[in-house]
């Protein structure tokens, strides 16, 4: 592609303050423990579903100009997401504009990109514009007045994303879109067609008569007639999905470079759009016999013009998969069009997107603009004494507020100005009743506030209570909520080492003592701060020694072998449950729905026959347990998920008993091979389908649906991702 892709993505990255080492790998990469190479920074960069095949890549280009509009659509391609927490975003941004980027997604400035609460991975990459200067067309300022900056270097970084994702299939948006539809399924169509690119179809048919232009007395080489070339389809790259590994293959960035030199040879005189003819081009142009490397999507994946053209009802663009500000009225500006439409999406952003253990004030400049006069019912400001930073209510809350009078919405967030404690956006700091609405909070922030959207369950009693009280279970059926925190060993899954962090237990703690239910940790080596922060009569930490067990285990592989002791050692445990401890929170005590002769357990929507993630554990596993999984799983049974089990002693005894004999089973391939990778997740689909078959339990009321990040949800016992 002209340089050797490592210089550039050496040179593409290394200009970063934290002097990020060639292909982003930033100086905070975690090598070994704490203690053993690893730095004290911590960038909460590194993504728990990193392995993920369905991972899912967004890019944008940006300038500092369009922030507020990148932020409004990464917020709008998060909310539609089906599986937040596989989701990357990528930013790339000129140099000068590194600094300002990631003060908006409160990325530290030695950093390169964090992982947000709701699982999102957002990089931001700086780009050096001599390194892509060959590809910037020249455009008429004529044009640049009709249709704004469209010659920026930003619009042109598209060409290389293959640069810092050369394997990856990406789905590109301009800063200008609001995301209304689940993006993954454009790209699994692409990956399905076995093309290179997806274009978007136009609402109304446009042909590259409306852009290229015949100059005189220049001679360019196309390879085809003007005749030819003037009906080729147009369609509008602000959206689109490409599959990198093939791009680099087909050479397509040097194609795309030829193209603009003989553009600007004619003196930017062969077409006008910017970047959106040279890139058509290269895949319309077709040679004889050639066949076309394309697809096309449906046009809702694409509904422009909302920058220019004022009359399209607004109730037309709800069933639209993709919106887009092409033109001058951009949304975000004073003058710009349909911006009751965009304002929300760019006032969600900031608890969307917010960063694990940032202050609740959010980054400097990060706050929404103002509201339009038809949104502008503001809300009433907590009188205390906190700073405070207003936000607009949604219609749900207005809603909400006028049928609860009595009961005060929490609609800003603050910092208590007495205990330091921050306040968040969303959360209730009282004690109301037991399974409605609000979180305990163990310092500050207290008193009578709820913030539910549903007047049904706002208008529930609440009660005004003192920091430092934990609420008494309304229910009590010896229940211990078993977890893990190990950090000393590897996790095989992710590659990486889990950072001791106090944002990862927050959700966990907060949400079990709301409800006055009791959890012990299971560890390996956590600082001292950090249990000393967290522990209480309720919540334990309990330090285990890994070498205790076979060393071939991976992390959740032998927390079984540990919770199998601990239930022996506690004849008082009469329920047990087993959750992620990041993962999970537990919005409602189960105490009063356990039934004492089912197992519970996790469930996912994925199918497990032919599920690759879950084909390759069972490969892993070999013998019976692969003949089993290749012969027996059908279409109806549903992956079943670790993140979640629980039960009556008893059957909690059955579930490890059956657990340790498949994981430490000689016969299993992957230990024959010592191999380091973790089986608990086909280990426990083999044995609840196998032995509790009409015994166990998953879905309502146990948990939420997985990884739809409901975390507002007050009907289940858990809420997973």
């Amino acid at each position: 592609d002209g340089l050797a892709s490592g210089a550039w993505r050496s040179k593409w990255q290394g200009q970063d303050a934290g002097e990020l080492t060639e292909g982003g790998a930033s100086d905070d990469t975690v090598d070994g423990p704490s203690g053993s190479g690893e730095t004290s920074l911590d960038c909460h960069d590194a993504h728990p579903n990193a392995d993920s095949p369905d991972m899912l890549h967004v890019v944008f280009a940006s300038d500092i100009s369009q922030s507020e509009g990148v932020q409004a659509s990464v917020a709008s391609v998060v909310s539609s997401a089906a599986s937040p927490d596989e989701l990357t975003i990528h930013i790339m941004v000129q140099v000068s504009s590194l600094a300002g980027f990631k003060e908006r997604f409160a990325i530290r400035p030695e950093c390169q990109g964090t992982v947000t609460e709701t699982g999102v991975l957002v990089e931001v990459h700086g780009i050096d514009p001599k390194l892509i200067e060959r590809a910037v067309a020249k455009v008429p300022n004529s044009i640049k007045q009709e249709r704004g900056a469209i010659d920026t270097v930003e619009n042109f970084a598209r060409f290389y994303m293959h640069l810092i994702l050369e394997r990856a299939v990406v789905i590109y948006l301009d800063a200008d879109t609001i995301v209304q539809a689940d993006l993954g399924l454009l790209r699994k169509e692409l990956i399905a067609s076995g093309k290179t690119i997806g274009f978007v179809a136009r609402k109304s048919e446009v042909r590259m008569d409306k852009f290229l232009r015949k100059p005189k007395g220049c001679s360019a080489q196309l390879g085809a007639s003007w005749k030819s070339l003037y009906s080729l389809p147009a369609y509008n790259v602000g959206v689109f999905a490409v599959n990198l590994q093939r791009w680099k293959e087909q050479r397509v960035a040097e194609r795309v470079e030829d193209l603009v030199a003989q553009h600007n040879r004619c003196g930017g005189k062969l077409w006008v759009g910017g970047s959106q003819p040279p890139l058509l081009l290269a895949f319309l142009n077709l040679k004889e016999g050639e066949a076309k490397d394309y697809i096309v999507f449906d046009a809702a994946w694409n509904y422009g013009d909302l920058g220019w053209r004022k009359n399209i009802p607004v109730s037309k663009l709800t069933s639209k998969k993709v919106l887009h500000w092409n033109g001058n009225k951009k949304p975000w500006n004073p003058d710009g069009l349909y911006r009751d439409v965009w304002l929300p999406h760019r006032q969600r952003f900031n608890t969307l997107l917010k960063p694990y253990g940032a202050t609740v004030e959010g980054p400097a400049g990060a706050l929404a603009p103002p509201a339009s006069p038809a949104q502008s019912k503001v809300a009433a400001k907590v009188k205390s004494s906190k700073v405070l930073v207003t936000t607009t209510l949604s219609v749900e809350e207005l809603a909400a507020r006028a049928a609860c009078p009595s009961v005060q919405l929490l609609d800003e967030w603050g910092s208590d100005s007495i205990t330091g404690q921050k306040c968040r956006m969303g959360k209730s700091y009282g004690c109301p009743a037991s399974g409605h609405g609000g979180v305990y909070a163990k310092d500050g922030c207290f008193g009578l506030f709820s913030v539910s959207d549903k007047a049904t369950v706002c208008g529930r009693s609440q009660q005004e209570c003192a920091a430092g009280v934990v609420p008494k279970p309304s229910s009590s059926c010896g229940l211990m909520i078993l977890t893990t925190y190990f950090t000393t060993k590897k996790d095989w899954q992710r590659g990486k080492f889990a950072k001791p962090s106090y944002s990862k237990l927050q959700k966990l703690y907060q949400t079990t003592a709301q409800n006055g239910l009791n959890v012990s940790v299971v560890y390996d080596q956590l600082p001292d701060d950090l249990i000393a922060k967290y522990t209480s009569d309720r919540f334990h930490f309990v330090q285990v020694d890994l070498n205790d067990f076979d060393k071939r285990y991976g992390v959740n592989d032998v927390r079984y072998f540990f919770f199998e002791r601990l239930l022996r050692e506690n004849k008082d445990w009469e329920h047990i449950f087993i959750v992620d401890a990041f993962d999970v929170r537990v919005p409602m005590n189960p105490c009063p729905g356990i039934q004492k002769d089912k197992l519970y357990v996790g469930g996912e929507q994925d199918k497990l026959n032919g599920h690759p993630w879950m084909k390759a554990r069972f490969s892993k596993m070999g013998g019976k347990y692969n003949t089993w999984y290749k012969t027996k799983v059908d279409n109806k049974m549903k992956i079943l998920n670790c993140g979640i089990t629980g039960g009556h002693r008893k059957v909690m005894q059955r579930l490890f008993g059956s657990m340790i004999k498949v994981l430490q089973d000689p016969a299993l391939s992957a230990r024959k091979k010592d191999e380091d990778i973790n089986l608990n997740m086909a280990a426990l689909n083999f044995i609840v389908y196998t032995e509790f078959e009409g015994q166990f339990i998953n879905g309502q009321p146990l948990h939420s649906v997985y990884k739809r990040f409901q975390t507002k949800r007050k009907d289940v016992w858990f809420v997973h991702k």
